[in-house]
């Protein structure tokens, strides 16, 4: 079969160069993000075009540790996905090598020489776009992107959707077309095609083998921000999501609506966006796991809401604006509220140290600092109120802004994500206005931590974080 008969991979796979194929010794796929050896559509196109040409694949994934945010916590949890991959690739007889790229190293560059043509996943960040324009700079062949993170691809949604409502009714008119169709891409089994040629001088190094201890001890020798502490919370393997999947079809799902603005709960959220951001698991098989359960829409809705019309709106938002991530991408009408109060006494100023370590007069906002920081992950209710206190404890809407990307880049496990950037200029005004004009905040409404001090075990949650 070729890739145009196989399920959703037509509407996928975007020609990213043109640059023509070439006469090369395999077709290489390489996966930044889309960090998973199954339902990745990335290898369904890359193994249907191989048959083609009748070459091998080779799947290439590279840890830079040359990145502004490269920690323990996120090396060491992209170290683990890679093992995870790794796994799974061997199982399935692919060739799979995995680098670690350090400053003044180009691995890729031998590779891409070699190649064929390339497939590589697409994303929507500057992070993204910044490693894709690194492999356009590369390659003199065609480069093939694909979208392998969100259940409906963005190009097949109308352009000029500028509302929440208006996406939700695009989106959702095609969710179960997108599900068929992915159900089709993995029911083709596919195989990778045999050849003749052998891979020659290409040095086969993965991380499958590598223990826990192994790949901590590896990470502390590289040169990165080592204040930054490996999560314990978050482990990187396959048997921690299928855990959480089993614990969201059992505990979340039938409770989630009434209960997923309390962080104190047990059962109040997934836990998974780590995983789905390093595309450990893709939002087909999230899905999946729902349709699976016996607990009745009617329940799951929220979830499902939450999980798809959310996350998939704000990678939405992402595509049409690079600059996401930037605080000149606010609306003009948040800025300029914002900015007239800047001069606005500011009494509960606190240096970078003291809120990145969670010293500020608000305890709640304390709290939920120390857990991101501890922890990489922080429940999305918390992150709203954390957001909108930036303000209070920066000299300027424009620190404040490079303040919480700072903390969101370096600390958190699925930061560096459209979601998390969409949310925080969800914080700093794109959204209704306020009902009045408030000092720091302009017409931004601001966000108090009365609801949330009301929740069960809350304060006992804040105050167990308070004596850490």
């Amino acid at each position: 079969m070729t890739v145009e008969q196989i399920g959703d991979l037509p509407d996928r796979i975007i020609t990213a160069n043109d640059k023509p194929i070439t006469d090369g010794a395999y077709v290489l796929i390489i996966l930044d993000r889309a960090l998973r050896g199954k339902d990745n559509p990335v290898i369904e196109a890359a193994i249907a075009h191989a048959h083609v040409l009748e070459l091998p694949i080779i799947v290439f994934s590279e840890l830079d540790t040359t990145i502004v945010h490269a920690s323990d916590r996120l090396c060491y949890f992209t170290l683990g996905a890679f093992r995870e991959l790794a796994k799974t690739l061997i199982e399935q007889n692919i060739t799979c090598i995995q680098s670690i790229r350090k400053m003044g190293e180009n691995s890729l560059e031998s590779l891409v020489t070699d190649a064929a043509v390339i497939y590589t996943d697409e994303d929507y960040t500057h992070w993204d776009r910044t490693k894709c324009d690194r492999l356009l700079n590369l390659a003199q062949q065609t480069v093939f992107t694909v979208d392998a993170s969100r259940l409906v691809p963005t190009r097949k949604l109308p352009e000029g959707l500028k509302t929440t409502p208006e996406f939700r009714k695009a989106h959702g008119s095609l969710r179960d077309r997108y599900l068929e169709l992915r159900q089709a891409a993995r029911s083709a089994n596919q195989k990778t095609s045999t050849t003749n040629k052998t891979l020659e001088n290409i040095p086969l190094h993965n991380f499958a083998e590598y223990t826990d201890a192994e790949l901590t001890q590896l990470v502390s020798q590289l040169d990165i921000d080592h204040k930054i502490s490996i999560s314990k919370q978050h482990p990187p393997t396959q048997a921690v999501i299928s855990d959480r999947l089993k614990t969201l079809q059992e505990h979340i799902l039938k409770k989630y609506k009434w209960i997923r603005n309390n962080p104190a709960l047990e059962y109040s959220t997934s836990e998974l966006s780590p995983y789905l951001h390093f595309g450990m698991v893709s939002p087909h098989q999230i899905l999946e796991a729902i349709e699976a359960s016996e607990i009745p829409k009617s329940y799951t809705w929220k979830f499902r809401d939450e999980f798809l019309t959310w996350r998939e709106w704000s990678h939405y938002q992402a595509f049409y604006d690079p600059n996401i991530h930037k605080y000149a991408s606010l609306p003009d009408k948040a800025k300029q509220t914002l900015e007239a109060h800047a001069v606005d006494d500011r009494p509960e100023l606190r240096s970078f140290e003291d809120i990145l370590h969670g010293n500020t007069p608000d305890a709640t906002w304390n709290a939920a600092q120390r857990e991101w920081l501890n922890t990489g992950w922080l429940h999305n209710n918390l992150r709203m109120y954390w957001s909108k206190q930036i303000l209070r404890f920066t000299e300027s809407p424009q620190k404040a802004w490079s303040t919480a990307c700072y903390l969101n880049d370096h600390i958190s496990l699925d930061g560096r994500d459209p979601a998390t950037y969409a949310s925080m200029q969800w914080a700093f005004g794109k959204g209704k206005t306020g009902y009045s004009e408030k000092p720091i905040y302009g017409l931004v409404a601001p966000k108090s931590d009365r609801a949330i001090l009301k929740r069960e075990g809350m304060k006992e949650w804040i105050e167990k974080r308070s004596n850490k």
